[in-house]
């Protein structure tokens, strides 16, 4: 009787496919680096355990899963936006910038997600027991350490962003449901620049592949969420030149768009009555008399006052967007006068307007106390000899040829 052959072993082949040998033979030579390269790439699903279902959400992935929730609120074409919708985005996406700006820091070191990295320890890292950076920390680090550019601009929206978060998670919040929907489409169009540009490049090829996918419908939904907010600019910028106003378009302290029209009346104005100014974007409003406030204003004397060159009016506010304007500029909210170029009197150091001038001008009152120039005293008129016939430069006579007498001479 023949013995049984023992069981097959199986060896991984270059085409994925597995081979049988017998019992002592050594494994083909097709177990090569590029069939490990291949599993690498197309990892095979772990075995489902038996029980309930398991969590597994590592860093980017998370992060992923946070703006997808977040894209999926704000996409206008899958259904509209409610107030619930934009709440849920906030708290999603400031989760996803936690998550994201922290896995950004593990790969540069792993101590820089702890709040001392002179007290990081592998075992709280490892279970999670950390005290991890703030948003703050985080961003700091990221531009300090990392070498990762964050503009002013987007500091600024994910500043706002972590402070409509604490408001909602811990103490409720009362804003405009537009423009807080408009300040996290900001954020969101940072995040997916973040994940393409600074953790791409650290996630293993098969990481890599996911996250592309992933992106892919990311950008799609962010696509539709910009392309909603750009034809209501395009439709709220052709309202503003039919009506004139753009001059007068500042930018909305709420939704951060260049839409607030100043000495529009909201809808429907509050009882005390006054001036107001209407953001045609997100219909927030303020009163005229405390938005200048928001601005800084220039110091340009010891008082610190901020006047008007044109109203006198204390009322002129540094670096303010204006629709009709490719730069910020100065702009007096008494009178809506745009001045580009502004400098202290030479007299007194009231600011000037020195946009057509260029240099720095003397104010009226200066100008009309200043003391004219004394008059020189009087001085004849200095004659020339020449005019007369009389050559200074000329060799004097001899003695004997000149007509004046001689001594001796009889008169």
């Amino acid at each position: 009787m023949n013995e049984p052959e023992g069981p097959p072993t199986e060896a991984a082949t270059a085409s994925g496919d597995t081979a049988t040998t017998a019992p002592g033979e050594a494994a083909p030579e097709q177990d090569s680096r590029r069939a490990r390269r291949m599993r690498r790439l197309r990892p095979s699903a772990p075995p489902r355990p038996s029980g309930p279902p398991q969590l597994d959400f590592p860093p980017v992935k998370n992060g992923l899963d946070y703006l997808a929730s977040v894209v999926k609120h704000l996409d206008e074409t899958e259904s509209e936006v409610t107030p619930s919708d934009v709440k849920y985005a906030v708290l999603h996406l400031q989760a996803a910038v936690e998550v994201l700006f922290k896995t950004r820091l593990l790969a540069e070191h792993w101590t820089l997600v702890f709040i001392n990295p002179g007290q990081a320890t592998r075992e709280e890292l490892d279970d999670a027991s950390l005290k991890s950076v703030t948003p703050e920390q985080a961003i700091t680090r990221l531009q300090n350490i990392a070498g990762v550019e964050i503009s002013e601009k987007e500091e600024k929206a994910l500043t706002r962003l972590t402070k409509d978060r604490n408001k909602l998670q811990h103490f409720g919040f009362t804003d405009n449901a537009r423009a807080v929907e408009a300040r996290a489409g900001e954020v969101l169009d940072f995040l997916i620049r973040f994940i393409d540009t600074e953790l791409q490049p650290y996630l293993e090829p098969a990481d890599r592949l996911a996250t592309e996918l992933g992106l892919r419908d990311l950008r799609e939904g962010l696509g539709n969420i910009n392309s909603y907010v750009r034809k209501r600019m395009n439709r709220i910028g052709g309202e503003l030149r039919q009506h004139g106003v753009e001059s007068t378009t500042i930018e909305c302290p709420a939704c951060e768009n260049v839409t607030l029209v100043l000495d529009e009346d909201p809808p429907v104005p509050p009882a005390g009555g006054g001036a107001f100014a209407t953001c045609r974007f997100c219909a927030s409003f303020f009163e005229l008399g405390d938005l200048a406030t928001r601005w800084l204003p220039p110091l340009w004397n010891d008082q610190g006052t901020h006047v008007c060159p044109w109203c006198d009016a204390e009322a002129l506010g540094t670096d303010v967007r204006v629709r009709s304007e490719s730069e910020p500029v100065y702009f007096c909210f008494a009178c809506s006068r745009i001045i580009k170029e502004i400098a202290p009197c030479d007299g007194c150091g009231k600011p000037m307007d020195v946009s057509a001038e260029g240099s720095a001008p003397l104010c009226r009152p200066c100008e009309d106390a200043r003391e004219p120039d004394p008059e020189s005293e009087y001085e004849l008129p200095y004659e020339d000899p020449a005019d007369y016939g009389f050559d200074e430069g000329a060799e004097r006579p001899a003695y004997e040829n000149s007509w004046f007498p001689k001594e001796g001479d009889k008169a």
